[in-house]
């Protein structure tokens, strides 16, 4: 039996991914990469810079607290006295411890501290208590009159707290209230209803109203570097180191003096 033998298929020979399809998948496959890069780098820079910010905020909410209640303190007494009597003149015994003329309830040193007095070391279930958290305790001699005298001041870049008494005693250690201080200043409401800073005070016992004034940073970058320009007196201070900084404004009328100073 003759006729033609069968014709077998052959296999068709399988087409591979060509050059130009390969670089069209890298391509899009690296846009995608860098586009969830760059999501997450602005993620966290973002995350950077809101932990910086809440970080200012709450070291701002907590220093502006302790330093406001340290000055309301001001002048403070349990004894209704002439504040001729209750506030005596002190000659500095302590060696960092400015003069106090009679009734003379603030002085300062320098530009960025301030120095305040106040009585009452002991009130009926009610003990006073120090910038540096402790309570206002009786003297050794069981002296009432006890006298404490505060120093608000930056160190560094640190404001800090420390308090001296009026019997010579040892002060209390210096207490860090806030760090990342960049600056700081304290001016003071007279009877010339002025601002003064500390060089331009004439009489020290007509100040009524206290203000602080200072730049604060973030503790951590925020991820970024930008600048950022601050007025500070006749002058105006730049940053660039990339931290979070606010500038706090706090004034504080006293309020324990005597009416002729109101």
């Amino acid at each position: 039996m003759t006729g033609s033998p069968a014709i077998r298929a052959l296999p068709r020979a399988q087409a591979g991914i060509s050059l130009i399809e390969l670089m069209v998948a890298m391509v899009i496959g690296l846009m995608l990469v860098l586009m969830v890069t760059s999501y997450l780098i602005s993620s966290r820079q973002s995350y950077q810079t809101s932990m910086a910010n809440v970080d200012v905020q709450d070291a701002r909410r907590f220093a502006l607290s302790v330093v406001q209640q340290q000055l309301w303190m001001t002048g403070y007494s349990d004894s209704w006295e002439d504040f001729d009597v209750t506030f005596p003149a002190y000659d500095g015994s302590h060696s960092e411890v400015p003069n106090f003329a009679t009734a003379q309830l603030v002085a300062s040193t320098e530009d960025d501290d301030v120095w305040v007095r106040y009585r009452a070391p002991e009130l009926t279930n009610q003990p006073l208590t120090h910038c540096d958290g402790t309570n206002f305790a009786r003297s050794a001699t069981g002296d009432d009159d006890l006298i404490a005298m505060t120093r608000l001041y930056l160190d560094g870049h640190t404001l800090r707290c420390k308090v001296y008494f009026s019997d010579g005693g040892d002060p209390h250690n210096s207490l860090p209230l806030l760090n990342d201080v960049d600056a700081l200043q304290w001016r003071y409401l007279d009877d010339s209803d002025q601002w003064q800073v500390q060089s331009s005070v004439n009489d020290w016992h007509s100040i009524k109203a206290i203000q602080m004034q200072l730049i604060l940073a973030s503790s951590e970058s925020t991820g970024s570097r930008f600048e950022q320009q601050f007025t500070w007196g006749d002058a105006t201070v730049s940053f660039d180191d990339g931290k979070a900084r606010s500038l706090v404004s706090l004034t504080t009328t006293l309020r324990n003096l005597p009416e002729a100073a109101q």
